[in-house]
């Protein structure tokens, strides 16, 4: 025992048993201040819970005395399964323990672990290669109200393995770090990480593997500053970073913190309590209370690599307020039972994000929901797949408020989901950039569906797709909506080679574009393949709802098969019209430039035979709108002029119909949409 010493003791070669290993007390007379050194010394204490192995005291009963400011190293210290804890460390003011790389510490026998409390300042090292914890009932790694004390475990081989006991619980203040590579904590109903209102160091918390089975939580961060976690597992071998199972709360929850990185990672049956009585008000962000596998709110930076996550009773992965999210060879299967609970389920996300070569199927509303309010987005959503979904769609968006979001699809899946296959709409003072590039949509109720409102703008760009509704009960294919009401929105979209295909009798268009409010939309429809057998139209274009909005709209270089089978046949190839309602949608407006020289022309084929009578290309002046045609030089009412227009630009097998109520139509002398 040292009370109070300020010189230096050494003390070299020493094997300790009894009731008391090494012992530095302080008090307010005699103040630990001194350095002491410990050389080839083994530990190893009589039973009893007091007989503890290390102990640096400074409280003496009274927490916040803090009398110790010594510098203690500890050379090739070896404590194996003490009566008491490994050590207890309090009322640290300043200076430093330090176990060395040739320490070890070993605890296999379920008893005490390691008790760093109430200590002001100081630097605590455990850094010997061997950090054995096995400690059943008992917390293996325990810190609590050490608002300036930093605590570092070195040199790897962290191993902590308990029962019903906490694995690594840090909270009330202080810097903790684990660091160099064998680090995992195994825990059974106790959480296996904690760290509450305590800064993570620079150096991180670094985990090999992190498991736990039936407690509340597995891993909780909260309030942990800049420093981040990282679990590795081994290689690429699934589950080798751990499984998170069977726990009510949150597998993984992480508030207020940054630098998340998790790989290889199963988290099985990971919340299995209905925590949020409704999990409505996404997009107003009420998402907070709500249970999940994985929670992220208030995270900057958070990476997740082939993490499996599969059940649980509400959100899969559940964020809010989250910056550069990235999730990758992952799966999520079978997440929440119910309405607005869902594989992945965000509000805000903003920085630079990306989906990549995931899989999310069986949700128990949407697949994939984001919401956002505020902030910059770029998403990328590459590879993977979204199907399944049971009450709701394969990816949702709502981009709101003030955001500004691009997201990118490149080779993504949607399929066989009970709503949408690809939904996005833009509403208030938002902007939306959506890039859809060959990815897959079919069987869904739509399949790509994008609509634009209040004041949004957005940008579509659509090319290389395979996009088909084929199931009972599916809808439009592509429906690109100019909100009824809303006169302040933008929406520019380019259809292009895409192939679309819509099965016998389904009551669906192809493409519907739809102004029904009063804003401004343009569109390209350029060079798709369409085989259509629906009883609609394989392209739909029109305005004047409740609103006079404006379309620009080119339609060129289509290849579209109308198959008529007698039963349930199409009532047009392309049908434009202008001012569908009166009056509300009076003032309502069409440019279009349909078909011309060349490739331009769209060639339409019946290869079932069959012709219809209101022809493969039907326009309408409707009411008191307008629909003016690039390059006609007819009459305003001279509707066999516009056909022959028509029919001169297209290959058409029933010729085309033109119906003009009021102003007619005229001509445009360059197209409206380049």
């Amino acid at each position: 025992m040292i009370d109070g010493a300020a010189g230096s003791v050494t003390v070299n070669n020493a094997s300790l048993t009894g009731t008391a290993g090494i012992t530095i007390l302080g008090d307010s007379t005699n103040n630990a201040t001194g350095t002491y050194t410990f050389n080839n010394v083994a530990i190893q204490t009589d039973a009893g819970a007091a007989n503890n192995a290390f102990v640096v005291d400074g409280d003496q009963g009274t927490p916040g005395n803090d009398d110790v400011s010594a510098v203690v190293n500890l050379n090739n210290v070896d404590i194996t399964n003490p009566g008491g804890n490994v050590a207890n460390i309090r009322g640290m003011a300043g200076g430093s323990v330090n176990f060395d790389s040739a320490s070890s510490i070993t605890r296999n026998d379920g008893g005490l672990g390691i008790a760093v409390l109430s200590n002001a300042g100081g630097t605590i090292n455990f850094g010997g290669a061997v950090k054995t914890l096995s400690t059943g009932v008992n917390a293996a790694v325990i810190m609590t109200s050490n608002p300036g004390a930093t605590i570092n475990f070195t040199n790897g081989g962290l191993v902590i393995t308990t029962t019903s006991g906490d694995g690594f619980n840090a909270t009330g203040g202080g810097t903790v770090t684990v660091q160099g590579t064998g680090n995992t904590i195994t825990s059974g109903t106790g959480t296996a990480l904690n760290v509450v209102n305590t800064n993570i160091g620079a150096s991180g918390l670094n985990f090999q593997s992190i498991s736990a089975n039936g407690g509340i939580n597995g891993i909780v961060l909260n309030n942990t500053g800049s420093g981040g976690l990282t679990v590795t597992g081994v290689g690429t071998t699934a589950g080798s970073g751990g499984t998170i199972q069977n726990t009510t709360g949150r597998g993984a929850s992480f508030i207020s913190a940054s630098n998340i990185t998790l790989k290889n990672m199963n988290f099985t049956n990971a919340g299995t309590d209905d925590l949020d009585a409704d999990n409505s008000g996404l997009s107003t962000g009420d998402n907070l209370t709500t249970n999940a596998a994985i929670h992220l709110q208030n995270v900057s930076t958070a990476t997740l690599d082939r993490i499996a996550i599969s059940g649980g009773a509400e959100q899969g992965i559940n964020g809010n307020t989250v910056s550069n999210f990235t999730l990758s060879n992952s799966s999520i299967s079978n997440a929440g039972n119910g309405a607005d609970e869902d594989g992945i389920h965000f509000y805000n996300m903003s920085g630079t994000s990306a989906v990549t070569n995931t899989t999310i199927t069986g949700s128990g509303d949407d697949n994939f929901q984001l919401q956002t309010q505020s902030g910059t987005l770029a998403l990328t959503i590459s590879g993977g797949s979204s199907t399944g979904a049971v009450l709701g769609s394969g990816y949702l968006f709502g981009i709101r408020g003030t955001s500004n979001a691009t997201i990118n699809f490149s080779g993504a899946n949607s399929s066989n989901n009970f709503s949408g296959g690809i939904v996005a709409d833009a509403f208030d003072n938002s902007t939306m950039n959506l890039n859809v590039i060959n990815s897959t949509s079919s069987s869904n109720n739509d399949q790509l569906s994008v609509s634009a409102g209040d004041n949004s703008d957005v940008s579509l760009v659509a090319t290389g797709n395979t996009l088909s509704s084929t199931a009972a009960g599916d809808f439009v294919v592509v429906s690109l909506l100019g909100s009824a009401f809303d006169n302040g929105f933008t929406f520019d979209a380019r259809i292009e080679n895409n192939t679309i295909t819509v099965a016998n009798g389904l009551t669906a268009d192809g493409i519907s574009v739809f102004n029904a409010g009063g804003g401004a939309m343009r569109v390209g429809i350029k060079n798709n393949s369409i085989d259509y057998a629906g009883t609609q139209r394989a392209i739909l274009v029109q305005a004047g709802q409740d609103g006079a909005g404006s379309i620009l709209a080119q339609i060129t270089g289509n290849a579209i098969d109308i198959k008529l089978d007698g039963t349930g046949d199409a009532a047009a190839g392309i049908l434009v019209q202008s001012a569908v309602t009166d009056p509300e949608g009076n003032g309502a407006s069409v440019d279009l430039s349909i078909g011309g020289a060349g490739a331009l022309a769209n060639i339409f084929t019946h290869s079932l035979g069959g012709t219809m009578a209101a022809g493969d290309i039907r326009v309408r002046q409707r009411n008191n709108g307008t629909i003016n045609l690039s390059g006609y030089a007819g009459g305003a009412m001279d509707t066999a002029a516009v056909i022959a227009y028509l029919n001169g630009r297209n290959t058409v097998v029933s010729a085309s119909t033109a119906t003009a109520q009021t102003s007619g139509f005229t001509g445009l002398a360059t197209p409206p949409f380049p």
